[in-house]
């Protein structure tokens, strides 16, 4: 009998290597594992179980109408069943494995040809004997290996693999998807947060230039050279010059130094005087931010006009800081 679309069964009582009881012959045999091959084929249709799965030998044998010792016997031992029974169980089995897809593997003609064989051989009948070694001929021919259904079967196989496969592809795909929405949704935090950076940034600077706007315009320039003891900064220039320092210290001190620096370069270039940033460069000295006087004096003396760096230069050796004074005058050197 052909084995193709089976899954074998080890242990229990469909097992094709269980033994049989003392005294069956090999007629009989050969009838006792066709009748197992057949009843593996037998699957429940109940609907509240998952898939069809084998029966057990108590629900095959009321299925077959006989009683489970009766169905062991007739699998195990030397008894012999019934035609009625034989037509029976061939027809179960080729219902279930047609709805299986599978195919029976032996005729109703050959399976009753062993029961011919079966028979004969318990009465010592030679032709019946004959028969018999006929009929197994016959089913070995029917085991040999089928090569279409062996290439099906590895056909089925490749498909299998080439499933697992594309699963495997799939699984990976989602997990990228949503590691990149992770990513975006993290970008986007990011973005807000800058925002509001510089949202902040703007309303530091618009409430800095309306508070010096307040103060009086009419400030005039400081000459270059100024004479000894010359000071033209009022109370509101000095107030001024801090505020825009304490803001920027205020920056710096969150962490957002690019930010103070920004503050402090736009402030002294658009909107202070050289005497109001020299201010600014000894305030930052006092409140121990060099670095931010560092950068400012470097920006300054390099980009402001020769006019306003001397200014501030001269103001700054006049304030005791000689040395800031020689660095704006070196950046504006280049």
């Amino acid at each position: 009998m052909s084995s193709a679309g089976r899954s074998p069964v080890t242990g229990g009582w469909l097992d094709p290597n269980k033994k049989f009881k003392d005294g069956v012959r090999p007629g009989k045999r050969r009838l006792g594992l066709a009748l197992r091959a057949l009843c593996r084929l037998l699957r429940s249709d109940d609907p509240t179980t998952t898939g069809r799965r084998l029966l057990n030998q108590a629900e095959a044998a009321k299925r077959l109408g006989c009683n489970a010792d009766e169905l062991s016997r007739y699998l195990n031992d030397p008894r012999i069943p019934s035609r009625e029974f034989l037509e029976r169980l061939h027809k179960e089995a080729c219902a279930d494995a047609a709805a299986s897809g599978q195919d029976v593997g032996i005729s109703l003609e050959a399976l009753l040809g062993l029961r011919t064989s079966a028979l004969g051989e318990r009465r010592s009948c030679e032709y019946c004997q004959e028969m018999g070694e006929h009929i197994d001929s016959l089913i070995q021919q029917l085991n040999a290996p089928c090569p279409a259904c062996a290439a099906h079967q590895r056909q089925q196989e490749a498909r299998q693999r080439q499933r697992k496969q594309l699963a495997a592809r799939l699984r990976s795909a989602r997990r990228e998807e949503a590691r990149l929405r992770m990513t975006v949704a993290e970008l986007k935090v990011t973005v807000a947060d800058l925002k509001t950076e510089l949202a902040e940034k703007t309303a530091s600077e618009a409430g800095l230039r309306e508070r010096l706007t307040a103060a009086p315009s009419a400030r005039a320039q400081l000459p270059v050279p100024r004479r000894p003891g010359d000071r033209q900064l009022n109370t509101r220039d000095v107030s001024a010059a801090r505020q825009l320092v304490a803001q920027a210290e205020e920056l710096d001190s969150s962490g957002r130094e690019d930010l103070a620096f920004t503050l402090l370069r736009q402030g002294t270039t658009e909107l202070l005087t050289p005497a109001e940033t020299a201010l600014v460069v000894t305030e930052l000295r006092y409140r121990e931010r060099d670095r931010l006087a560092d950068d400012l004096i470097h920006v300054y003396g390099r980009d402001q006009g020769n006019q306003d760096v001397m200014a501030v230069a001269l103001e700054l050796h006049e304030k005791g800081a000689p040395d800031d004074a020689g660095a704006i005058l070196r950046a504006a050197l280049g």
